[in-house]
């Protein structure tokens, strides 16, 4: 009898440890980070998306351009010889008289010098071509073919 009972005893105690560590999928409040637990380790992971602006703490990736072709959303990327190395400073030669096109982030200023008389080339933000995280600005003119400018970011 007593062996029948200890039988039946441990067979309940398995039964009640697997299911204690049967997989849960109920999400756990509070575990940020989803490792199973509400600790320190979460604090961090709120504070780092708060650090992030609420994002997912992928950085933004930006892109730079200078040329004849209008930026659009779907070929920013590219354009112009797009680039992602954004530079402070940087001559461009146009090769064509036409109006010129600068895709520039949207936490920088954009200034262009014609690079011989020294003086402010004027341009304008172009608020009707919309790409996340970037401003695109076109000159008010054509800039001479073959004229030198020098493009300033800050």
């Amino acid at each position: 009898m007593k062996t029948k009972f200890f039988f039946l005893l441990g067979a309940l105690l398995l039964n009640v440890c697997a299911f204690a560590q049967s997989e849960n999928t109920t999400p756990l409040k509070g575990d940020v980070n989803n490792d199973g637990t509400v600790d320190v380790a979460d604090i961090n992971a709120v504070i780092e998306i708060m650090k992030n602006g609420g994002g997912t703490g992928e950085e933004t990736k930006y892109y730079f351009s200078v040329g004849t072709t209008a930026p659009t959303a779907s070929n920013y990327t590219t354009v112009n010889g797009a680039t992602t190395t954004i530079p402070t400073n940087q001559e461009f030669t146009s090769s064509s008289r036409v109006r010129h096109y600068f895709l520039i982030p949207d936490n920088k200023t954009l200034t262009v010098l014609d690079k011989n008389a020294q003086v402010a080339v004027p341009i304008t933000e172009n608020t009707s071509i919309l790409i996340p995280n970037h401003k695109v600005y076109q000159t008010n003119g054509a800039i001479a073919s073959g004229a030198t400018v020098i493009i300033k970011l800050s």
